[in-house]
């Protein structure tokens, strides 16, 4: 495997950059990262990051909606974004060469955007009506369902798209005062994967956004307050129960992260796995069944999802503390190990073998870890994973006072 070629660069004004060469293609990914997310709203605004990106593809005081879309694809590349809980994200691909007028595409979403009233209130419209699609979707609303119940009233419980109440009551001056306030240079930071150099990449992000306003550092976040109440059931119109179990652990900066994902592997990586074998396969209780985790900047969470028949949830319930506790009471056999750390390490390369995974991924490191890893340093760490190791996360997540359990069954 090749080395990889990361290069890291901090402008005056704060603004990083950071790229890794890749020779074997003429492309580039290039993305836009700002530290503001819904985790940076109130309840009030809840929605607004998820707006703001929206609105800022809507026209600037240089280009039209259209034109914003059309330099970029007329030259055969892609340009798209997305709002997490902590950050938002604009992002496209291209060729190499064409790298120049991406950062002058991307620049000017953040320096000039219009959020024009007529736009905004088209746009309270579509992500009203992606808002009831995913109402009306109960194997994505649980897991709304599931982050407010596990992080009540506190900006990570609440839907990054935000309410129908919420969005409808938001304005072009709160849009304005939520770019001035969260799009200041120490929170932004370029990436780039492909065939990019470095230095020329740093000169475009200067003459771009070199006056960029400093800011005042990360947004100090709420602490997050003692979980309400550990069992939650939402009757909707609908035949299948879904459940969603789940507890709050580290966050992504924590070393165990990677022992966590080889327990994600051993439990739904697959066919194989353990919860797709031993309740789907062997009882044929469920289509889908999944762990996910979910790691933040200070929080994290770890759960299981499943949809089922309503007469099955306690088995399949009882079924999935079954596997959990499994794991927690008896180490894996090494043979096992062995299998699950090929399942990942594989995963892994495999994942990374786009421009565009490489340029999130660097992004992520330099946000969440503050540390550039290669893929050949987590590979050595993953190696070093013992039998041991999976047994203490398993048993420190195996701890049924601290699972939350929320129900979305028929009404």
């Amino acid at each position: 495997m090749p080395a990889e070629q990361f290069y890291k660069t901090t402008l005056t004004n704060g603004i990083r950059i950071l790229s890794e060469k890749v020779d074997s293609v003429h492309s580039v990914a290039l993305g836009l990262w700002v530290l503001a997310g819904s985790n940076h709203e109130t309840l009030e605004t809840n929605g607004i990051a998820h707006m703001v990106e929206h609105m800022m593809f809507k026209g600037t005081r240089r280009r039209s909606a259209f034109r914003i879309a059309n330099e970029i694809e007329s030259l055969g590349g892609i340009i798209n974004a997305f709002t997490s809980k902590n950050v938002t994200c604009y992002y496209l691909r291209l060729m190499s060469e064409h790298i120049g007028k991406g950062i002058d595409v991307l620049s000017d979403l953040m320096l000039n955007p219009l959020f024009k009233a007529e736009e905004l209130q088209r746009e309270k419209g579509v992500i009203t009506e992606e808002i009831r699609e995913i109402e009306d979707t109960p194997s994505d609303i649980i897991h709304d369902y599931f982050t407010q119940d596990i992080f009540p009233d506190h900006p990570l419980g609440w839907s990054v798209q935000g309410t129908v109440e919420s969005i409808n009551g938001l304005t072009a001056d709160q849009l304005f005062g939520f770019v001035k306030e969260h799009y200041t240079a120490d929170r932004i930071l370029v990436a780039a994967a492909g065939m990019v150099e470095h230095d020329y990449l740093v000169d475009l992000v200067q003459k771009a956004l070199g006056d960029r306003h400093g800011g005042n550092g990360e947004a100090e976040l709420p602490q997050v307050g003692p979980v309400k109440k550990f069992q939650n059931v939402y009757p909707k119109p609908i035949t299948q129960s879904h459940l969603v179990i789940g507890r709050r652990i580290f966050p992504q900066s924590d070393s165990r992260r990677y022992v966590l994902a080889m327990l994600n592997v051993i439990l739904s990586g697959g066919m194989s796995s353990r919860l797709f074998h031993n309740i789907r396969e062997k009882y044929g209780f469920v289509y889908a069944i999944y762990t996910f985790s979910d790691l933040y900047l200070t929080e994290g969470v770890f759960g299981v999802y499943a949809g089922m028949d309503p007469r099955k949830l306690d088995r399949v319930r009882e079924l999935v503390f079954k596997e959990l506790a499994s794991l927690a009471e008896k180490t894996i056999s090494k043979s096992e190990l062995a299998k699950i750390r090929e399942q990942f390490k594989g995963g892994m390369v495999l994942s990374l073998e786009g421009t565009q995974a490489r340029m999130s991924r660097l992004a992520k490191m330099e946000i969440f870890e503050h540390n550039l890893m290669t893929i050949e340093q987590i590979l050595q760490i993953v190696e070093a994973i013992t039998v041991a190791d999976i047994q203490d996360l398993a048993q420190y997540i195996y701890d049924r006072d601290m699972f939350v359990e929320t129900v979305v069954q028929p009404a």
